[in-house]
């Protein structure tokens, strides 16, 4: 099974609204997701700061700050 890393942070508008929108596709799609607040990790925090959002595929396609479930299908069919 595919699983696709969701970096996020709580509070975060931005990231309700893409989880809503990653989750729907997973519904279709049928990968798995796995969350991480980066908040929790100084690394994470410094590396994905100013671009959270960050949907992160396997084949290392990244969405920051928002996320096209048009080019989420596109780049999952290539997967």
């Amino acid at each position: 099974m595919v699983t696709i890393l969701f970096y996020t942070r709580a509070g975060c508008h931005l990231c309700e609204a893409t989880e809503k929108t990653l989750r729907q596709a997973q519904s279709e799609l049928g990968f798995a997701v796995t969350v991480i607040e980066i908040d929790s990790d100084p690394a994470l925090h410094t590396l994905y700061n100013d671009d959270i959002p960050v949907t992160l595929l396997p084949n290392g396609r990244r969405f920051c700050n928002f996320l096209d479930p048009n080019e989420l299908r596109r780049q999952y069919s290539r997967l």
